[in-house]
Parts: C-alpha cells; sequence; structure tokens
C-alpha cells in the first residue's frame, strides 16, 4: 500500500512539474497551407516563397517585438484530403528578430509534403490537436488556414465550431487561382464556403490573395493582424477574467 502510495505522489509530481515547464507565450499560431492536388508545383514555391518572405518583412518583425519577451509560439501544417496533415515545420518559439529570422530560412527551405484532395476539417482538427500538444501555454491560440479550393466532400463547419467551442480562433487566406479560375460565380461560392464554414472564433477574419504571386502580400497582412490581434485577444483575456 506504502508502494502505491510513492508511485501516485510520483505520478502527480511528474505531471505538475511538466505543466508548469510550459512556456507561456501571447500567441500560439498554426499556419495551415494547401497543399492539394490543385496547387501545382510553381504554385506550391509561390507559397513557401511568400510565407519566407512575409516572415522576414519589418512589419511582421515590429509585431513580433510588440508581443514582449514572451512572444508567439508557430508552427507550418501542410494538409490536403483526410488523413494527409503533416508538420512541416515543428512548434518555434519566436520572440525577437533574430528567431523571426531563421524561422523565415527554415520555411524558405520547407519541402512540399502532400498533394491530395482538399479536407479543410481534417486541417482544423490536427492542427487544434498540435496545439493542444505541444509545450506552450498560450494566451491566444490561433489557426490560419489557407487554401484555393472548397472542402470536397466534408463540410469543415463542425470542425470549426468544435475549435471555436475551445477558445480557437481560425482564420481563412482565400488563394484565387489563374489555373482553376471559373469565374466570379466560383469566387463567390469559394468566399461563401471560408466564411460560413472555416473561419470563427472571436476576432475571426477572411482575407484574399488574387493568385499565388500576391500570396506573400496577403499573408504579410494577415500575419501582422493576428500577431497584434487586440480584438480577439481583449475578448479571450474578458472571457478567462468572467467570474462564474
Amino acid at each position: 500500500m506504502l508502494r502505491l502510495l510513492q508511485i501516485l505522489v510520483i505520478v502527480v509530481c511528474i505531471g505538475f512539474s511538466t505543466a508548469s515547464a510550459q512556456q507561456k507565450v501571447e500567441l500560439e499560431l498554426v499556419l495551415a497551407l494547401d497543399s492539394s492536388t490543385s496547387v501545382n508545383a510553381d504554385e506550391y514555391e509561390l507559397q513557401r516563397k511568400g510565407l519566407s518572405e512575409a516572415m522576414r518583412h519589418p512589419s511582421v518583425l515590429r509585431a513580433i517585438r510588440g508581443l514582449g519577451e514572451e512572444g508567439l509560439a508557430i508552427s507550418v501544417v501542410q494538409w490536403s484530403g483526410p488523413g494527409k496533415q503533416v508538420n512541416s515545420v515543428p512548434w518555434r518559439h519566436i520572440n525577437n528578430e533574430a528567431a523571426a529570422l531563421k524561422l523565415a530560412q527554415e520555411l524558405a527551405n520547407m519541402p512540399r509534403a502532400l498533394t491530395g484532395f482538399t479536407d479543410i476539417a481534417g486541417a482544423i482538427n490536427f492542427s487544434v490537436a498540435s496545439i493542444e500538444r505541444n509545450a506552450f501555454d498560450g494566451r491566444r491560440y490561433a489557426i490560419d488556414v489557407s487554401g484555393d479550393g472548397t472542402s470536397d466532400n466534408n463540410n469543415p463547419s463542425a470542425a470549426r465550431d468544435a475549435a471555436v467551442a475551445k477558445g480557437f480562433t481560425i482564420n481563412g487566406l482565400i488563394i484565387h487561382s489563374v489555373e482553376y479560375d471559373l469565374g466570379d460565380l466560383a469566387r463567390h461560392a469559394l468566399h461563401t464556403h471560408y466564411q460560413n464554414d472555416v473561419i470563427g472564433g472571436p476576432g475571426a477574419f477572411l482575407l484574399h490573395a488574387e493568385n499565388f504571386k500576391t500570396f506573400g502580400e496577403s499573408m504579410r497582412q494577415k500575419l501582422v493582424k493576428e500577431i497584434t490581434g487586440p480584438l480577439f485577444a481583449n475578448l479571450r483575456h474578458q472571457s478567462q477574467n468572467v467570474t462564474p
């Protein structure tokens, strides 16, 4: 009996130590990049290059400095069809310019990992699980879903709603592909899909990139908005301070 109690004490202490060892950050951010078949090799290269350049941009570096010493934790996920998601860049703690530039170089060298169908729900679920398992303790949680098409079969609204219920914000970046451009009606349908079924949570927003060549500039704007994020940051802090 004494031996059992000793084991229980050790287990509790280990669990407490693990929890208290989590690095506190202002924001935990997943960048979920569309790697489905509709994104050809050149377009993937433009995504990779655009993301790397956005991370180096003075406005993004300035936003990171504004977070102070805690900074943010960031990871990059590539996604395509059901069961096809991968952490292309593991979780990184970014709280100064040197760390951001190192991440930018890592992004510039990031190989393509996937092709396949389009499953935004799977991307959201995978990103939520990645945030829940990481070694960081953030005040805000955001998932940045970028893509050039609607989900093939699985409507992502249920996955979105489950994530929002846990306190996550999901933002969207639509990329209008020249190769698969089916006209204004298709553009409107894609916007409606992201607006109604993908984005959600406090302060959620949706941006458009007119094509893959302008992805980097759109991502730069998106990163600045997500990192500074006063609206959904304040809402989240208020919800945490509400007395039941």
